[in-house]
C-alpha cells in the first residue's frame, strides 16, 4: 500500500485521493471452466500501475456474493474478481462441488494470464484468495493447489471432506441434509441434493482440510467463523482446523464473531478483520 492509501480507512471512508487517469472502475467479464461460460465481476482498483488482486470466492448457492467486501478491498488498492461457478446465477454448465473448486483453479490461472495483465493490470505475482462457506473451503483447498498463491481468507469455510466423512457415518444426517438444502436447489443445474452430498462422501479424504495442513501451513491464513452457524458449525468446521494448523502454523489467524452463517449483523468487523489482515500481511 502506498502512504496517500494509509491516510484513510477502507472500511468506513472513501478514498480522497484523485485518479483522472485511471479511476476505480467495475466491469462484467466472463471466463471459460470446463467448455462452459463463467460469469462474473471484476472490480478496477484506482491508480496506474499493475494492481495485487484478490479473488472472492462465493458460496452455495451464490446469493451472498459479498459486494460489501469486494469494494472495501478495491478502495484499500486490490483489483477484485468475483463469479458464480458452472450451473448458477446464469453461467453455464452443470453444478457441482467439483466444478465449483476447479473453476476457482481456473480462474487463479485466468487472473494470472497475459490477458489479464494488459486489460485490467492484474499483477499475476500477487493473487490472493479470500472466500465465503463452500467459496471458502474453494478458497483454502486451491491455495494448496498453487505454490505461488501466499494468502488465504477463509469466511466460515466449510470442510467438504470432513462432513463427507459425517454423511457416510450416518443416514440419518445425510436424509437430513438433503432436506436442508432443497430450497437452494432451486437456484443451481444439478441433479439433485443428494448427489451434491454424495460428491462430499466420495472426496471424503481428499477434500478434508485437516490432511492437508503440510501444504496449508506455508499460506498467510485467516479464518473467520460464526459462533451461531448452523450450516458450518464451529465444532466441526473452524475448531478442528485452528488446533491442528496452528500447532504447526503459529502464525495463522483464527477468529470467531457472534453471528451466524452470513455475518448479516457484523458485516463491518468482518470487513475490519480483513482488511487489518491484509494490511499487516503486506507490510
Amino acid at each position: 500500500m502506498t502512504e496517500n492509501k494509509k491516510l484513510f480507512d477502507p472500511v468506513t471512508q472513501d478514498d480522497p485521493n484523485t485518479y483522472s487517469k485511471s479511476p476505480a472502475s467495475m466491469a462484467p467479464l466472463y471466463f471459460v471452466s470446463g467448455g462452459s461460460k463463467v460469469f462474473g465481476t471484476f472490480f478496477s482498483a484506482a491508480g496506474e500501475g499493475l494492481h495485487p488482486t484478490i479473488l472472492l470466492l462465493v458460496g452455495f448457492p451464490g446469493n451472498e456474493v459479498n459486494f460489501d467486501i469486494a469494494h472495501m478491498l478495491r478502495r484499500q488498492g486490490y483489483n477484485v474478481f468475483t463469479f458464480f461457478p458452472r450451473g448458477c446465477w446464469g453461467s453455464e454448465g452443470e453444478y457441482s462441488w467439483r466444478n465449483l473448486v476447479d473453476d476457482g483453479a481456473t480462474a487463479i490461472k485466468f487472473l494470472q494470464s497475459d490477458f489479464m495483465k494488459e486489460k485490467f493490470s492484474v499483477n499475476a505475482q500477487n493473487i490472493s484468495l479470500v472466500g465465503h462457506s463452500m467459496g471458502g473451503f474453494s478458497a483454502l483447498y486451491n491455495a494448496i493447489r498453487f505454490d505461488e498463491i501466499k494468502n488465504v481468507c477463509g469466511i466460515a469455510p466449510f470442510n467438504a471432506g470432513m462432513f463427507g466423512q459425517v454423511l457416510a457415518s450416518s443416514d440419518q444426517i445425510m436424509q437430513y441434509s438433503i432436506q436442508q438444502m432443497q430450497p437452494a436447489m432451486e437456484f443451481v443445474k444439478c441433479s439433485s441434493a443428494e448427489f451434491l452430498l454424495n460428491e462430499m462422501v466420495e472426496n471424503q479424504k481428499e477434500w478434508n482440510l485437516l490432511f492437508q495442513l503440510e501444504k496449508l501451513a506455508k499460506k498467510n491464513t485467516l479464518v473467520i467463523s460464526a459462533k451461531f452457524d448452523s450450516i458450518a458449525p464451529v465444532e466441526m468446521h473452524h475448531l478442528p482446523l485452528e488446533t491442528k494448523l496452528k500447532n504447526i502454523n503459529p502464525a495463522a489467524e483464527f477468529v470467531i464473531l457472534e453471528t451466524g452463517h452470513s455475518f448479516s449483523d457484523k458485516r463491518v468487523q468482518l470487513m475490519r478483520l480483513i482488511s487489518d489482515w491484509f494490511n499487516k500481511i503486506e507490510n
